[in-house]
């Protein structure tokens, strides 16, 4: 039987404009339509989160955190490869909902990004799971 608290997890970023109030920023890959979360892995304890997200924010947008990322405590169960052992399970979506700041440009590991208000958001993001995990990385932020 699979222990479930074991199973891989990764942290979709939903990464809202300080400098635009209700704007979140989405990346753009040049193989897929749609845009999308950044996924980060959940950080070593030496980095913790705040480093991780802010790594991730100045590569792929090239904007700073601004403030504390805050995880969500519900997750949503997926189909995804273990990280170490390979093979496909169950593992986990978590939202991180972070304030950013600066000016956006896209960087390594993406090949453009979109500025989206939260409605259009929800109607280009391509899954359901993504929808709920946006909504509730928004609910975060405004709660």
């Amino acid at each position: 039987m699979v222990n479930r608290n074991d199973a891989p997890q990764r942290l979709l970023l939903v990464v809202a404009r300080s400098e635009q109030p209700g704007r979140y920023l989405f990346a753009r890959w040049k193989d897929w339509p749609h845009p999308s979360l950044l996924a980060i892995s959940p950080p070593h304890d030496e980095e913790g989160l705040d480093g991780a997200v802010e790594s991730m924010l100045r590569n792929a947008f090239a904007v700073a955190l601004q403030g504390a990322a805050r995880a969500g405590a519900k997750r949503w169960p997926v189909r995804m490869a273990h990280p170490r052992f390979g093979g496909e399970g169950v593992g986990w979506l978590r939202p991180v909902a972070v304030q950013s700041s600066g000016d956006p440009a896209p960087g390594p590991p993406i090949d453009d990004l979109a500025i989206l208000d939260a409605t259009a958001g929800l109607k280009a993001l391509s899954t359901a799971v993504e929808r709920e995990v946006f909504t509730a990385g928004v609910a975060l932020l405004e709660g």
